[in-house]
């Protein structure tokens, strides 16, 4: 049974890291660690995305194929197909254009399924005329990610839960931040 949560502030035994800045991003945290049980890892047979419905738009999920190690796209939600510019559902994470710095976004990826821990990035990105990611409109973009590793019945990762927020902004420059969220972090 799973409840929905938008906030750290309907549960406040459940504090959210405090590098997470997006509301999104803070309330997709705590509803999947009001799920993830004793050992860290969130069961794929719990998450129900209907618990979560407001933060669909901006939420992905991606099945992990073990054989070729490669994560493909299950459901994408209406932002996020936005910020890609593309309709990317049944396609692998590697053959979409997931914006800049991209090697380092798809390792975040690989290594939610490698640690089984929770993954979180940060990208700010100025506009520059011949940038490549055409969804940077005004000045820059700022985007956050949250990818959660979930478990099958054998207990290895089998699908990834991630989502994003992108915002338009200011940057001074181009950054890639990156933490691994240990599954100790409450």
């Amino acid at each position: 049974m799973t409840t929905a949560v938008t906030s750290e502030q309907e549960d406040p035994s459940i504090l959210s890291p405090a590098f997470l800045h997006s509301e999104p991003v803070r309330a997709f945290w705590v509803h999947m660690k009001k799920l993830m049980r004793p050992r860290g890892v969130v069961e794929a047979a719990d998450f129900d995305l209907m618990a979560i419905h407001r933060l669909a738009p901006n939420i992905m999920i991606c099945d992990v194929d073990v054989e070729s190690c490669r994560s493909r796209l299950r459901f994408v939600g209406t932002n996020v197909v936005e910020v890609f510019g593309e309709e990317p559902t049944g396609r692998y994470l590697d053959e979409i254009n997931v914006g800049p710095y991209r090697s380092q976004q798809l390792a975040a990826f690989n290594l939610a399924v490698a640690s089984a821990m929770p993954q979180w990035t940060r990208v700010n990105v100025v506009r520059q005329r011949e940038h490549p990611f055409d969804k940077i409109k005004g000045k820059g973009v700022s985007y956050e990610r949250l990818i959660v590793p979930m478990a099958g019945k054998a207990g290895n990762i089998r699908q990834l839960a991630s989502i994003l927020d992108c915002a338009e902004g200011v940057a001074a420059s181009n950054e890639f931040e990156h933490y691994e969220i240990a599954n100790t972090v409450i």
